[in-house]
């Protein structure tokens, strides 16, 4: 009896434990928030526009900070973002359970430079370069299909057939969602995690959108011109 009565304990302390797990797990899965990323870059007084999805539903949009950067107008179908002033600003976009936070960086419109998208057979990240001659280079070359590589584990990697000259190109200091160009190697490196700067490491533009894609990319891409 004693037995019996120690194994139904031993059963329930069992059972309590499981449900006690899968109820952390449900706190911890509800807790969770459906949050993705996505950067803006626009130069002063220049605009882009922000499509939104599920329009049936209610859309609310505020600003997280630098609200002396940026202005918004928000339509029935999309968000109008205009730079103000130089800087960095969030805004939050959310529509039914999705939200997203847009990282909105203003500069200076001689900053900007083109935009050109990396695609795979299943994602696409897109980037604003920057006004160097190694940016313009690289875009001149454009469009490319060839094999993305992995290297350390921050950094898919291409080669373009063509070196790329780096006068009045800035350093890149390998932060996470970098376009750079190593020299020595000649080859175009997209960061998904910091890195530490290299001699030799130039700046080509940034990730605007995807961001979240770059890790995942193998095999045969094809980079283009966005615009």
């Amino acid at each position: 009896m004693k037995n019996r009565k120690d194994r139904i304990l031993a059963v329930g302390l069992a059972i309590l434990l499981v449900v006690s797990l899968l109820a952390g797990t449900s706190i911890l899965m509800a807790a969770k928030t459906d949050v993705s990323q996505s950067k803006v870059m626009m130069g002063i007084g220049k605009s882009k526009t922000i499509k939104m999805k599920n329009t049936g539903k209610k859309v609310s949009v505020k600003i997280l900070s630098g609200k002396r950067n940026i202005s918004i107008k928000k339509g029935k179908k999309n968000i109008k973002i205009t730079g103000k002033k130089e800087g960095k600003a969030r805004l939050s976009v959310r529509t039914g359970n999705e939200t997203i936070v847009y990282q909105v960086i203003v500069t200076k419109d001689e900053e900007n430079g083109s935009m050109i998208t990396v695609e795979s057979s299943e994602y696409t990240i897109t980037y604003q370069l920057n006004n160097s001659q190694a940016a313009e280079e690289l875009y001149n070359q454009l469009p490319l299909t060839l094999e993305v590589e992995n290297y350390s584990d921050n950094e898919k990697i291409f080669y373009p057939p063509e070196e790329l000259k780096t006068s009045d190109t800035p350093k890149s200091n390998g932060s996470t969602g970098s376009l750079s160009y190593y020299a020595p190697w000649n080859d175009v490196v997209m960061f998904y995690e910091d890195a530490s700067a290299a001699s030799g490491l130039y700046e080509l533009g940034t990730v605007v959108s995807g961001e979240e894609y770059i890790s995942k990319l193998s095999g045969e891409i094809t980079v283009s011109k966005a615009d």
